[in-house]
């Protein structure tokens, strides 16, 4: 004789299955939202290209329809932007390149919807949202994956370059391969260990800079410079302004002269042509 499952036992399957429909729909709701805040990065990624009468300017949204058919292709930097945002040294760094004939590309990690506070520029407090270097390094892989799909673009002429914030997550991102590398304003020193090091291939060449004194790393967990992790990186350097200069207790370093000869150098003797 075969004895039916109580009701008790039917209702507690039921809820048993009821609750897993509820997990992976709560799950998959979740991971749209991931995915469409990181398009949203990308989407409204500021981008800069050389033009025959100045500079185009516009969201990568709607570039197509503001440039010229036949426009480029150029030797493109994607750009990742510090804890504060897009700001007055996001177009210092893309009016610098575009007038040596790079377009620029800034993904925008402030157009999430839901943007935790990383930074106090104000006070120099940092370290707010640890899991904000994981955000950054997915909105350089989207804009690196993105950018090669872009008529004006040189897919073979990519370059990466991060400052602060985004210099943590330039120096640290794997997946998406591009021919050089600049890290502005990072010791590559850290208490968390995902922020520690290089992680770029040996074949991805590392330009680093960094005042000596910069007064956002002040911790001892901070002291050191990227130069550390460069053995066996051919073309990789790691510059350090000392005292006396007075860069040497700068932040932002890519606003004076010299410091965008070196970089623009380093990026020229990484272009294939």
């Amino acid at each position: 004789m075969v004895r039916e499952p109580s009701r008790g036992i039917v209702v507690m399957r039921a809820l048993a299955v009821l609750v897993g429909l509820v997990a992976i729909f709560v799950i998959s709701h979740a991971a749209r939202a991931v995915d469409d805040d990181l398009e949203r990065t990308w989407r409204r990624a500021l981008v800069n290209v050389p033009g025959e009468n100045g500079t185009v300017r516009g969201w990568i949204e709607d570039m197509d329809t503001r440039l010229p058919q036949g426009t480029g292709p150029f030797p493109t930097v994607i750009h990742l932007h510090g804890c504060a945002g897009l700001n007055q040294a996001s177009f210092t760094i893309a009016k610098t390149l575009v007038a040596q004939g790079y377009a620029v590309i800034m993904p925008d990690s402030f157009a999430r919807e839901h943007k935790p506070q990383s930074c106090d520029p104000r006070t120099r407090r940092h370290s707010m949202h640890r899991g904000v270097i994981g955000w950054r390094r997915a909105e350089a892989n989207r804009a690196i994956r993105g950018a090669r799909d872009l008529d004006w673009v040189d897919p073979d002429n990519l370059f990466l370059w991060g400052f602060s914030e985004g210099a943590i997550a330039a120096a640290t991102v794997t997946g998406e391969p591009v021919n050089a590398r600049v890290v502005e304003a990072w010791t590559c020193h850290a208490g968390w260990r995902e922020y520690r090091g290089l992680q770029a291939p040996e074949d991805e060449p590392v330009l680093a800079l960094l005042g000596a004194d910069d007064p956002w790393f002040t911790a001892s967990y901070h002291r050191g410079d990227c130069g550390e992790f460069m053995a066996d990186r051919r073309g990789s350097r790691s510059v350090v302004f000392e005292a006396p200069q007075f860069l040497a207790k700068k932040h932002f370093l890519s606003w004076h002269e010299d410091v965008q000869m070196q970089i623009l150098e380093f990026l020229a003797d990484n272009r294939r042509y």
